[in-house]
């Protein structure tokens, strides 16, 4: 029995796939001295033919064997750590296992887990785990944010996910409700620690169609210091009509008339503008010229103006004719303006050009992965072509690659290198066109809020969904800084592709000065049971190894032949978690 104490033999098997189960008592939260009695219920086997074993797994360390007890009963072994203070015991009638703690210290707060020592020589069933926090400290209630899910999902299910952050003890229990209707079929993780306090996650995947801002999806955290909850749904989409405004112009002596219409500051971006002469319909029969720039207000919302610039023949123009702009869109959905033939406005506040000018950073995945990145600057114009440069901090120009013109927009694209993006170094863009008196210098420069912080990147227990034929895999990253994280998946060392696997990370959310984020993977059951390694690679600017990221693995076996050893004594940086 000393071989327990260094290594577990794991398999990670769906016990509900031969309804064989072992069901554990709840959390608790004791102080040092105290006593208390974990019960393992289990079901679908016969009991009395099996040794089991407790295991337990503290905050940041790897599983730890510490007792074992024959099916009679007649024989029991434990750990030196818990040797005179526990008792581990069984009902065979009752199909219960039993683990008496008493005397409890600090040191033995951590998951505690009842498992089956299969006649094969490793433990094939598990318990859920039981959380069991002995401490002395001052109990801190959690702060709740939701997690939302970023880009677009495959398939026809969405994930939410629910962030506990800063409590203690690490005694919580999540739930969800989708409306008034209680949620089940949810996963909940181990609480995570760092420093005096913890942090948890919880996941819920619902369907797309049920993701919308009429339905309200709240994540609910009890805790022994106080519950908190958050509710989560998706931003209603900001709606606003524009101001419209139809220009008119003489007759050219190239025989053609052009009308201009200004949609202004319009939301969401989608839109239509239809052309009529006279009531008639003729968009599709005319020269039609449409650009769009974007804005934002004084609340921070995106706003949109467009301009629509129409040009037909004018030898069948009259004193009669009328010309009007249908926009479509907006809070409204239609709005009309009509100008007659001939007719020119001479408002003071008539529309001129406009000079936008935006700068992208590179993308988080080539500055972390490929080392090299692009800056982007786009300029906006209603007339006239723009010339754009680039300049250093010291005003000096850097080349840059040619501008080029894609639907109204010009852009100018420079090279940034990873140090150049690690050191924050300053860039500008300099924009010269005829509306402008002098130069626009447009300025870019990281933002960095702190010295870097290396992740903590935890591999989390699979969530097998039989019903579903899938299996999420997650990889937790939290407390990093800056906030920029990569996060790529490896099937058997080789690169996941898009189209064979579905994978989503979120954006990462701030608290307390750092940040956190989660990545996942979606896999068929059949495919998980295969013999595969999947491998989450974190890359982050503050890991300085060889390869720069951080790699956690997580695999299916069954059985002697497809087993995967965990030694006890690896260091935390190699640790993986199973559940």
């Amino acid at each position: 029995m000393d071989s327990k104490t260094v290594l577990l033999i794991l398999t990670l098997y769906c016990a509900g796939v031969n309804s064989q189960t072992l069901t554990q008592s709840g959390p608790v939260d004791k102080r040092p001295g105290e006593s208390h009695k974990l019960t393992c219920t289990t079901s679908g086997f016969t009991f009395s033919s099996y040794s089991m074993d407790w295991i337990r797994q503290a905050p940041g360390k790897g599983l730890e064997w510490i007792a074992h007890i024959w099916g009679s009963g007649s024989n029991t072994y434990y750990s030196q750590s818990v040797q005179g203070r526990f008792i581990i015991s069984r009902d065979n009638s009752r199909q219960q296992l039993y683990l008496q703690m008493n005397n409890l210290k600090t040191e033995d707060s951590a998951v505690y887990y009842c498992a089956r020592y299969s006649h094969y020589g490793y433990f094939d069933y598990w318990g859920k785990g039981t959380q069991v926090t002995v401490t002395s400290a001052t109990s801190t209630a959690p702060t709740v944010f939701p997690l939302v899910p970023c880009g677009t999902e495959s398939g026809d299910m969405i994930t939410l996910g629910c962030l506990a952050t800063g409590f203690n003890p690490p005694a919580v229990t999540f739930s969800w409700n989708k409306g008034s209707t209680a949620l089940t079929d949810f996963i909940q993780y181990p609480a995570v620690q760092k420093g005096d306090v913890y942090t948890g996650v919880s996941q819920v995947r619902v369907r797309k169609q049920d993701w919308n801002p009429q339905q309200n999806f709240q994540c609910v955290v009890n805790h022994a210091a106080g519950n908190a909850q958050a509710d989560i749904r998706p931003t209603p989409v900001f709606k606003q009509n524009p101001t419209l405004k139809v220009f008119s112009s003489s007759s050219d002596e190239d025989g053609t008339y052009t009308a201009s219409c200004f949609a202004k500051e319009f939301a969401p971006k989608k839109h239509g503008i239809k052309w009529l002469k006279n009531g008639a319909d003729v968009t599709s029969k005319i020269d039609l010229t449409e650009t769009v720039c974007d804005s934002k207000n004084a609340a921070g919302k995106i706003l949109y103006s467009a301009t629509s610039f129409l040009t037909v023949n004018s030898s069948d123009l009259n004193d009669k004719t009328t010309f009007t702009c249908q926009f479509t869109g907006g809070e409204d959905g239609s709005l009309n303006k009509t100008v007659p033939y001939k007719v020119i406005p001479t408002c003071p506040d008539c529309v001129t050009s406009n000079v936008k000018v935006e700068i992208t950073g590179p993308a988080t995945e080539d500055m972390l992965l490929h080392k090299k990145g692009t800056l982007t600057c786009r300029v906006t114009v209603q007339k006239d072509k723009p010339q754009i440069m680039w300049e250093d901090e010291n005003k000096e120009e850097i080349a840059s690659k040619p501008m080029i013109e894609e639907n109204g927009i010009y852009m100018s694209k420079l090279d940034i290198t990873y140090d150049e993006w690690t050191r924050g170094v300053k860039r500008y863009c300099v924009v010269h066109h005829s509306d402008l008196l002098t130069p626009s210098r447009e300025p870019y420069e990281r933002e960095f809020g702190g010295s870097p912080e290396r992740p903590s990147v935890f591999m989390l227990p699979p969530l097998e969904q039989t019903n579903k034929e899938e299996v999420t895999l997650t990889c937790f990253v939290k407390d990093f800084l800056p906030k920029e994280v990569f996060v790529s998946w490896l099937v058997d060392d080789e690169e996941a592709d898009s189209s064979s696997y579905a994978f989503n990370t979120t954006e990462p959310i701030e608290n307390n000065g750092f940040y956190s984020a989660y990545g996942q993977l979606f896999v068929s059951l059949h495919e998980w049971k295969n013999n595969a390694v999947y491998s989450c690679v974190v890359y982050h600017e503050s890991v300085v190894n060889t390869t720069r990221a951080i790699v956690r693995s997580i695999g299916y076996r069954t059985f002697d032949k497809n087993r995967i050893d965990l030694n006890m004594n690896i260091n935390q940086d190699s640790k993986c978690s199973a559940q």
